[in-house]
């Protein structure tokens, strides 16, 4: 079966490496997967590393539908026409190459992917996954949205397949077929992802000049305001004073033009004289180099979100601290295999943090116990089965 997986961005992410890892894992036996970006970057390049098919499509850019005016956006009408024209110059590229080079399932991932993949496959006919790892604002644009993303469910997706419960919500019934909607884990690869030895710990930190006797905390992942940075720096500049031995650690870059974030970060760093205690790695190819320096794993999200990293930190044995947010709440057991803290809230997330930074022994519980949740709900095995399963449905129907 030729499995064709059209990603909408090929900067790396955890729904690009969930990309990845799918198309690594899938049985070459039964499966001949291809990877298909809109350019060159991140995820072709580590693709093609693997041994994967990759190819460039070229698809034009699409302009953002929202303005910021006086510090809230606003709907920008301009940008949804162009992003429209933009969907169906993108279905033709796609539908041109797909034609000389049939495939016998599309699978999209990406919001914009889900609708120019869409309409590919219809025209061609050939069945399409939409695989959504993201949750659209039903309300935006006087409900726009929320029409829009069901119209498209209803007519252009044999099945969706979603990454937490939650975003199962964002379907109508009105439009969309419960039939075609399945939840299916996102699977951590437990032979990569693993607690470290103290040797490794060392070697992490010395890479990323950290000192050896700090007592690290860390996140992963995009630097957007979505994933709560801002929060996890101001309840960390409330411990420093009590625990100079703390360290910070930022993984990840700034993407979709969130440069200005990156930079409000920076300067609040600065400005607490905090430059000595914390790091920012930018993108790194390999986020286990960052896992491995960590002793404690933060997700301070403050939207819906259902982050892969928190899965890969708990398969490493991290204990982890995230918030309350739809989506992180369905991955973890609160003060089981994670500590939970109220989204937007540093008071609340520096409280938490005290408790595993006072406690040695809490800190090794919650890890171990975090690992075996891991394992028994989201290894990459479990959800591969469910995916291949699904891929052979949808072929056969």
């Amino acid at each position: 079966m030729r499995v064709a997986f059209v990603d909408q961005s090929v900067q790396m992410g955890g729904v690009e490496y969930t990309t990845l890892r799918l198309a690594q894992a899938l049985d070459k036996s039964r499966y001949d997967p291809m990877i298909i970006s809109p350019e060159e970057g991140g995820l072709p390049s580590l693709a093609r590393q693997s041994g994967l098919c990759v190819v460039i499509v070229p698809c034009p850019k699409f302009p953002s539908v929202s303005l910021l005016w006086k510090n809230k956006y606003i709907f920008n009408p301009f940008g949804m026409i162009v992003s429209a024209i933009n969907v169906y110059r993108a279905a033709h590229n796609l539908e041109l190459y797909l034609k000389k080079h049939p495939i016998d399932v599309l699978i999209t991932k990406g919001l914009m992917a889900h609708f120019y993949g869409g309409i590919a496959a219809k025209r061609l006919k050939v069945p399409c996954i939409w695989y959504m790892q993201e949750e659209v604002d039903l309300n935006r644009a006087w409900g726009l949205h929320g029409y829009l993303l069901n119209r498209g469910a209803k007519s252009l997706p044999n099945k969706i397949i979603v990454d937490a419960e939650d975003l199962l919500g964002q379907f109508s019934g009105k439009f969309t077929d419960k039939d075609k909607l399945s939840f299916i884990n996102n699977g951590i690869d437990l032979k990569e992802f693993k607690p470290l030895s103290e040797q490794e710990i060392r070697s992490a930190r010395s890479v990323l000049h950290i000192p050896e006797n700090s007592l690290v905390v860390g996140q992963a992942g995009r630097i957007i305001p979505l994933k709560g940075q801002d929060v996890l720096l101001e309840a960390f500049s409330q411990l420093i004073s009590k625990h100079p031995n703390l360290h910070l650690l930022f993984v990840g870059a700034p993407l979709f033009g969130n440069l200005e974030f990156d930079k409000q970060l920076k300067a609040f760093v600065e400005q607490q004289g905090l430059s000595d205690h914390v790091t920012f790695t930018g993108f790194l190819p390999d986020v286990r180099q960052g896992l491995a320096a960590m002793d404690i794993f933060v997700q301070a999200s403050i939207e819906t979100d259902s982050p892969i990293s928190v899965l890969e930190a708990m398969a490493c044995g991290l204990p982890v601290v995230v918030s309350g947010v739809r989506g992180t709440t369905e991955m973890v057991k609160p003060e089981v295999d994670a500590l939970i803290f109220k989204p937007g809230d540093p008071k609340m997330l520096a409280h938490s943090l005290e408790q595993l930074i006072s406690s040695a022994p809490l800190r090794q519980d919650l890890g171990k116990t975090a690992r075996l949740s891991v394992i028994s709900k989201f290894s990459l095995e479990q959800s591969l089965v469910q995916f291949q399963e699904l891929l052979e449905g949808v072929y056969a129907s």
